[in-house]
């Protein structure tokens, strides 16, 4: 199996939890989105920014794929997200599937798609319980 280099480039940077070299890889107008995040970012400084707070709340983050398929323009790869974050007692691993779009090299589109159901948001912080 092989994956596109500019997909493999961005699930390198993102295990490296190194926002400068994953944003990067994004086209000015760029579209990231992640279930995780709670919204899409737009452009690469955004994206940048939305990376950089993934990988301040993650002790580790990484994508093992599984298996990926690339035609003209576009890959979809499947595999899963482990990752531990430091807010949390126990490491997370859900199934995962991106969606890349690219053009002239630089990634145009990068769908995450997770089934995160079981988990609270990444942006999210602690939640606190009323005291009395």
């Amino acid at each position: 199996m092989t994956v596109a280099p500019s997909l493999q480039a961005y699930i390198d940077a993102f295990a490296a939890k190194d926002a400068e070299m994953a944003s990067a890889l994004f086209a000015d107008g760029a579209v990231y989105e992640m279930p995780l995040l709670g919204q899409r970012l737009f452009g690469r400084r955004e994206i940048r920014a939305g990376l950089a707070h993934i990988f301040a709340l993650a002790e580790r983050c990484a994508f093992e794929i599984e298996t990926a398929q690339s035609g003209p323009g576009a890959t979809i790869a499947e595999g899963r997200l482990k990752a531990k974050l430091h807010r949390d007692r126990d490491p997370v691993e859900m199934p995962a599937a991106l969606v890349m779009q690219a053009r002239d090299g630089a990634i145009t589109r990068l769908s995450v798609y997770l089934d995160a159901r079981p988990y609270r948001l990444w942006s999210d912080g602690p939640i606190f319980a009323p005291t009395r």
